[in-house]
């Protein structure tokens, strides 16, 4: 694997560093060449997680599409089974901070930015990726799960998913603090980018705030973005009672192969979003 990322970058790895965070197994590492270049490495094993190796390529496939901007650009891929690798432009940046306006201002401006989808390219409809997390809700109540508020209000908010949804923009749709950088000229960038969908354009801006909330920051001038500014109450709603479905009834399955803790972190954004939810919609108490 090393031998082969030091084709791509034309010369011999001298450094690296990890950079840990996120829910894949595998290493995710900036690299430096002898020759001063710089990339970001993220690997897999298809023996640890085979999801992974699948995520990975996805998001070449997707990085390709957008081609800079404000994602990093592809610069090869090692496709060795069971190991796979993406090498990437290393960034310089930093993560934003939850408690910088300005920090929340630069990401949802990279998401105001982001492109349509190219007619005919196979990027999944958002209304069908999310089509059975909206259900969530519906199966906690079919079990007997209670969640503190009216679950038949929570449904009802989160079938008017396909409406709300709908749109031609390409989305990161897993857009968190840890997906994001602040570059050196202060810009938001988008990284990690496997569960791209075609959806509406303002979906990663209330994901990113969601995290921002998660994580003690305001989101209240987040909501006047531009980006936001138009969106009708509902569809905020709305897709906030579909993250909310997703986190709380999937934190009842267990951990997947290589991922421990990622059960309790789904139950701890789920707890986010509804309380969001109800703070916004008391209705729904």
């Amino acid at each position: 694997m090393r031998r082969s990322v030091e084709r791509i970058l034309g010369a011999p790895v001298t450094a690296s560093e990890s950079r840990p965070g996120g829910w894949s197994p595998g290493s995710a590492d900036l690299v430096t060449t002898a020759d001063g270049g710089r990339a970001f490495v993220k690997t897999a094993d298809a023996r640890v997680n085979q999801r992974t190796v699948a995520m990975h390529r996805r998001e070449g496939d997707v990085l390709r599409l957008l081609d800079g901007g404000t994602a990093p650009r592809v610069l090869g891929v090692v496709d060795a089974p069971p190991w796979f690798g993406l090498v990437v432009e290393a960034i310089d940046a930093r993560h934003p901070d939850p408690a910088s306006g300005d920090d929340t201002a630069a990401v949802l401006d990279a998401v105001a930015a982001l492109p349509d989808a190219p007619p005919g390219v196979a990027l999944a409809r958002i209304e069908d990726e999310l089509a059975h997390d909206a259900l969530g809700w519906r199966r906690l109540r079919e079990d007997g799960v209670g969640v503190g508020a009216d679950l038949d209000g929570l449904e009802s908010l989160a079938v008017r998913l396909p409406r709300a949804l709908r749109g031609e923009s390409i989305v990161h749709l897993d857009l968190r603090l840890d997906n994001a950088l602040i570059d050196a000229d202060g810009r938001g960038r988008l990284v990690d980018w496997p569960s791209a969908a075609r959806g509406a354009r303002w979906i990663d801006a209330v994901t990113y705030l969601l995290d921002v909330r998660h994580l003690g920051g305001p989101v209240e001038a987040g909501l006047r973005h531009p980006v936001l500014r138009e969106v009708p109450t509902d569809d905020i709603d709305s897709l906030l009672s579909v993250l909310g479905a997703y986190f709380l009834d999937t934190a009842r399955t267990p951990e997947p192969p290589g991922l421990p803790g990622v059960r309790s972190y789904q139950r701890a954004q789920g707890s986010t979003v509804l309380d969001w939810l109800l703070e916004r919609r008391p209705d729904l108490r």
